[in-house]
């Protein structure tokens, strides 16, 4: 028998820290040593300029245009490119050298910036990206060259990189220009690669396991050893250092069920604008995601998915073959279309996925009414990573039931791996292990990996990484595959799941709330005159149903279409938030505000012309003139307005500055008004504005010194004595590094009271206090504070002139108030937050999201803070801030500069908020009453055109859509109702509809209005009961006679 020995090792044990400089060095791509490390045989047979490579230039933006053209011959180092944002074509002409004669040709392009390869026949083939930063320098002329073979085709170059055309702070640079940095020839060599792809797993369980344990250690003198027989022009060497490296991998891991299993999917994270404008994205889509399907062909396991529906509808348009390319690979498995939203993170239009994935979504607290809206649209999963992002807390769970405010309950996974731009590396599977908060319940955990943000997606690098993690011993299993197969599996394998109730408050980015004000006071708007166009064009189209003569209207479905798809393209995470360049928010909302406006008009005549048809048996009303009054809510309203034309008489009570008169309407009539307002200025000073509602007293810098409400005088006054409401502060504004998204906790310690001067105008329907303030020598606000005759709340309006850097600009209310909570509007409900700062929890939401009120109320009493178009909010103890203003200084560093003019209330009331009517109020102050001046005949005297559909009661369940199906093509035989519980209670009401709407069924729809059989009987007196349980959103599709 014969016995084997260890021999003796005659050199001198090496320290560990020598030993892992030695690999560093070895691996690196740009050491000194470069010369004597793998990266130098990556590549061979390298062939540079004519005769292999000659290039050609032309500067157009399309393709179609360019190759009609003379291309002007160029050298790669002959010039530069620019400035940002323009666009080269090179024609390429490659004739195969000898040298690369029956191997894989390879085109290394590198120009510092990213490009788009398309062939001769106009198809984009792949996308390149250059730099050091998420590079994609090769394509692949072909597979097999033969000596003295052309090929030709053409790449688009766009003087801009991954991550736009900014500096250290994303501030665009508007004159960047480029260089052809490298065009060469080059072949791969296959041995070397693939030794190099397994020394990078290899030294990741070296570097990023446990360091001391046995498989770690072994790891080093693995990479050692090969280091020792390497020797690049010796392929039997190479050969020894391929047996070595496949030795270690080929050691497999225990009983699979023992071991973590990740799932990895790529992706491709584009932001639809950011750091770039919109018309760069719709080329990003195109470079990432032909990328992607070169990648499926040469890669037969790889997986893709995909989401927001905008980049695809993008793409069938401008990319037209690409996206037929991308239809084929969905329906063979290897891409797949998640996501549920029209981008990332808007409405939820056309939702018919199962997964929905806001991966990146700044400065949103994940909704708590997204449950109950995915559960009705379809979707069963629901994946981000943002939260990992937190600066406070930890959030506690990774796999888990998230319950929404209704109760609706939603499958989710926070990836472990704290991030959507994974690299497929062994530090990023060892932290799904390790960071995983739920292993003992669900062992698996999703690797979402690719390039991102920018786009890009996948390498081969990272394909060639994952084909190595399969099955390693030390390692999670790591298998490619879909994200709908996760979700399932983490469904029938899990335990028992934790649930979290409530939102996934994001402790970070709080300044999006408030960044960029007039692109929030647009999404505001132009939400609120699109409901507005829908209700009154469902309304128009279904009274001229009834009509004898033909009047040329009908309903807008394209014109909708488009402006709703605008207005999600406009909510995507990085431009309702504010946090992109400048040149992403360039006329935003313009377009669908002026066209809405327009639309709303067609409508409202079309409505005075059929209700001048349907009473045609009126008298001639001659030249009579007067007020046709457009009420879109689903209940009465009395407000004062003023006058659309100037210099009327109408009561020649009270005008406007520039000559509209004040009239009040109360739907049927216009009056006079006696006593009831006044507003006079006391012996010491101060100002009071008073009607039979209110009473309010302000000093000269319009703070609020004094409030009763006249119908609960036991209270006495709801500002505390000694202090102040409507009080303007300026806080100092620099986070720690995300300027346009954060504001930081530390703000709250350094700040000054802006004061100024006022003077009062007093007058029978509107009372108004005027005051000025210097916010600074560069910024001045002036305040008009409002109280009508007939009015429960005190309206605020701001006109602001702002110049300010690095500034955050609140105003701030004290009420004698003592509640622990305050509860805040979000989508389709309200939201109780606390007051105080008892745990660290509590202190990270110092800067909350809410939209239309704010509300602090003890158990019979409140005061709701309300807004037209802003969205920051900070209530501590009895404290109510608003946040109105700042001025970050990137990536726009004219971001909020120039002129704002917005409106906030106060609105005392009775009873806690749930008692309240806080949300009719704040509805109000957003939905103003749209009027039209009528003569004649198309005067109906004293009407006010209200709402089709009525809910009575009012108070609980809020009536917010009306509009005709998705597929009733503006008809009028299909109207959806969009009703939800506005409270948080259980509640009963009653559905009552116009005359002019005939109902001949009424069922229960979904999100996606699918027919149900759960159909609503009519009751005898023509009305429809509802039941709706707290925080429901109700949809009903009826069917019209």
């Amino acid at each position: 028998m014969t016995i084997t020995e260890p021999p003796i090792d005659n050199t001198p044990r090496v320290p560990r820290g020598i030993t892992d400089s030695r690999i560093a060095n070895f691996i690196a791509a740009g050491s000194i040593f470069y010369s004597m490390g793998i990266h130098r045989g990556l590549w061979i047979n390298r062939h540079t300029g004519p005769p292999h490579v000659t290039l050609s230039v032309y500067s157009v933006p399309d393709l179609k245009e360019a190759v009609g053209q003379k291309f002007v011959p160029v050298g790669q180092h002959e010039r530069t490119y620019g400035p940002s944002w323009a666009t080269y074509w090179f024609k390429v002409e490659v004739v195969i050298p000898e040298a690369l004669n029956n191997k894989q040709v390879v085109l290394y392009w590198d120009m510092g910036c990213e490009g788009m390869v398309w062939s001769v026949d106009g198809e984009p083939l792949q996308g390149l990206t250059g730099g050091d930063d998420q590079q994609r320098h090769e394509y692949i002329v072909t597979n097999n060259g033969k000596t003295g073979t052309k090929h030709t085709f053409y790449i688009e170059a766009a003087c801009n990189g991954m991550f736009g055309v900014g500096n250290a702070s994303m501030v665009p640079d508007p004159n960047r220009y480029y260089s052809i940095k490298t065009a060469d020839l080059v072949a791969p060599n296959p041995p070397i690669q693939a030794l190099y792809h397994d020394l990078t797993i290899i030294k990741g369980i070296a570097d990023d396991t446990d360091r001391d344990s046995a498989r770690a250690r072994s790891a080093v003198w693995v990479i050692n050893e090969i280091i020792n027989h390497f020797y690049m022009d010796d392929p039997a060497a190479i050969q020894k250092c391929r047996e070595l490296a496949s030795a270690f991998l080929s050691v497999k891991n225990g009983s699979p069920d023992g071991q973590h299993k990740i799932t990895a999917v790529g992706n491709c994270h584009i932001d639809t604008a950011w750091l770039w404008p919109y018309d760069e994205t719709k080329r990003k889509i195109a470079r990432s995601w032909s990328s992607q399907l070169d990648l499926m062909d040469r890669y037969k396991d790889y997986v893709f998915t995909g989401s927001q529906v905008q980049q695809y509808e993008w793409l069938q348009e401008y990319y037209p073959t690409v996206f037929e390319k991308i239809k084929q690979k969905e329906k063979t498995g290897q891409w797949e279309i998640i996501g549920g939203s029209w981008v990332e993170h808007g409405k939820y239009k056309y939702a018919k996925w199962r997964i929905a994935v806001p991966p990146d979504g700044p400065g949103v607290c994940k909704s708590i009414s997204l449950p109950q809206v995915l559960k009705q649209s379809g979707c069963d999963y629901f994946f981000t990573q943002k939260l990992s992002w937190n600066n406070i807390n930890k959030f506690p769970l990774s796999t888990f039931w998230w319950v929404g405010i209704d109760g609706t309950k939603i499958l989710a996974h926070l990836t472990p791996a704290e991030t959507y731009n994974a690299s497929v590396t062994v530090s990023e599977l060892v932290k799904c292990s390790k960071n995983h908060h739920d292993l003992e319940f669900s062992n698996e955990s999703l690797l979402c990996y690719g390039h991102g943000d920018g786009g890009g997606g996948p390498t081969p690098a990272m394909l060639e990484r994952l084909k190595r993690l399969n099955d390693v011993d030390g390692l999670p299993i790591c298998k490619p595959g879909s994200a709908i197969s996760f979700f399932e599996g983490i469904a029938a394998n899990s335990k028992r799941l934790q649930a979290y109730h409530g939102e996934l408050y994001l402790e970070f980015h709080r300044g999006t709330y408030t960044t960029q004000a007039l692109v929030k006071q647009g999404n505001r708007r132009s939400e609120i005159l699109l409901r507005d166009v829908e209700i009154l064009a469902t309304t128009a189209a279904l009274l001229l149903r009834k009509q004898t003569k033909n009047y040329p209207y009908s309903y807008p479905v394209d014109d909708l279409e488009r402006l709703w798809k605008l207005l999600c393209l406009n909510q995507f995470h990085d431009c309702l938030p504010g946090s992109a360049i400048g040149l992403a928010f360039k006329d935003q909302h313009r377009e669908i505000i002026s066209e809405s406006l327009v639309l709303r008009d067609k409508a409202q005549s079309a409505i005075i012309n059929s209700h001048y048809e349907i009473d045609s048996t009126e008298k001639d009303a001659g030249d009579n003139e007067g007020l046709v009054v457009f009420n879109t809510l689903p209940w009465k309203r009395t407000d004062v307005i003023a006058l659309p034309v100037a210099n009327t008489a109408w009561v020649r009570q009270q005008y406007t500055a520039d000559g509209h008169e004040y009239v009040l309407g109360n739907g049927r009539t216009v009056r006079l008004i006696t006593n009831t307002l006044i507003a006079y200025t006391t012996n010491d000073g101060h100002f009071v504005l008073e009607n039979t509602n209110l009473k309010a007293t302000f000093n000269a810098d319009g703070q609020l010194l004094e409030l009763v409400d006249k119908h609960t005088p036991e209270r006495q006054s709801l500002v505390p004595q000694g202090c102040r409401g409507n009080v303007l502060q300026l806080y100092e504004d620099v986070p720690i590094y995300w300027d346009a998204w954060d504001v930081e906790i530390y703000h709250f310690q350094k700040f000054k009271v802006v004061e100024g001067k006022a003077n009062l105008k007093a007058s029978p329907l509107v009372a108004e206090l005027q005051f000025s303030q210097q916010i600074s020598e560069k910024s001045e606000i002036k305040q008009i504070i409002r109280l009508t005759c007939v009015g429960e709340r005190i309206e605020f309006e701001n006109r602001v002139d702002w110049h300010e850097s690095h500034q955050f600009l609140k105003v701030e209310f004290i009420w004698d108030l003592v509640s622990d909570h305050a509860t805040y509007e979000v989508q389709y409900g309200a939201l109780r937050r606390p007051t105080h700062y008892n745990t660290s929890v509590d202190s990270a939401k110092f800067e909350v999201c809410g939209h239309r009120f704010a509300d602090l109320s003890e158990s019979n009493y409140g005061v709701a803070l309300i807004n037209d178009c802003k969205y920051g909010y900070a209530t501590h103890g009895n404290m109510q801030r608003l946040s109105l203003l700042r001025s970050p200084k990137g990536p726009d560093e004219n971001a909020d500069m120039g002129e704002h003019q917005f409106s906030y209330a106060i609105y005392p009331h009775k009873n806690h908020f749930v008692g309240s009517d806080v949300v009719r109020h704040a509805i109000e102050f957003n939905v103003p009453l749209s009027f039209r001046v009528a003569k004649g005949n198309q005067l109906k005297k004293g009407i006010m055109l209200d709402s089709l559909f009525r809910i009575d009661p009012p108070h609980q369940v809020i009536l917010d859509t009306v509009k005709p199906a998705e597929d009733d093509a503006g008809e009028g035989n299909i109207v959806i109702l969009r009703l939800y519980e506005a409270y948080g209670g259980r509640a009963s009401a009653k559905l009552y509809s116009s005359p002019l709407v005939q109902i001949k069924h009424l069922m229960i729809s979904n999100v996606l209005e699918d027919d149900t059989a759960l159909a609503i009987n009519q009751n005898s007196d023509g009305s429809y009961s509802l039941d709706l349980h707290p925080h429901q959103i109700l949809t009903l599709k009826l069917i019209t006679c």
